[in-house]
Order: C-alpha cells, then structure tokens, then sequence
C-alpha cells in the first residue's frame, strides 16, 4: 500500500497540484474541521460511494489516526482505483501554516 506522511501532502497542496482528499471520517469528527476541499465520505459509506472515484486520479485516504484509512485505500485498491493513505491522519496535521476548515 502507497502511504505519504502529512508534510508530503502539505506540499503536494502549497504547490497547487490537484489534490483529491478523501476525509473517512464521521460527520461527528469531521464537524470539528475539514482540510480545504477534502471530500467527506463517512468510512461505512465508501462502497456505496465507488462512483465518486475514477481510475485517472489519485486519492488521498485521511481519518483521525491512520487505522480507518488504511482499511479504505486498501478496499478502493481492491476496486482499481488508485489510492494512497495518510500517515498518521488529522491527529498529524497539526498546526503549521495550513487551515482546517470549521464546518
């Protein structure tokens, strides 16, 4: 399994690459904050959510700690699509210069 720690994706963000976020956690967690346009799909709600991915881009799997994406990038490899976990989750991300979005 593809994984990128929180610094890489920080970058990844500050240089302006699309970057499709997918936050896996639950609405209770998520309502404390979002990364800026991160997608959020609850984690028992991803298979019925397959249609939301493609196969032409990459998604970055992000929860709390690390477990629950883990489990889902590598349930959306399973289904072809190109996916990469989050070390560490929203517990990594800190606060060093990026914004998390108050819902």
């Amino acid at each position: 399994m593809e994984t990128i720690t929180i610094e890489e994706l920080k970058s990844k963000i500050i240089d302006s690459n699309p970057v499709h976020i997918v936050d896996v956690r639950t609405d209770e967690e998520t309502a404390m904050g979002i990364i800026p346009n991160a997608k959020t799909i609850p984690m028992n709600q991803i298979p019925e959510n397959l249609n939301y991915f493609n196969d032409h881009d990459t998604y970055y799997i992000i929860c709390k700690a690390g477990p629950r994406s883990e489990r889902v990038t590598q349930y959306l490899e399973e289904n072809g699509v190109h996916a990469v976990n989050v070390e560490g989750g929203m517990n990594a991300w800190g606060s060093d210069g990026l914004e998390i979005n108050s819902i």
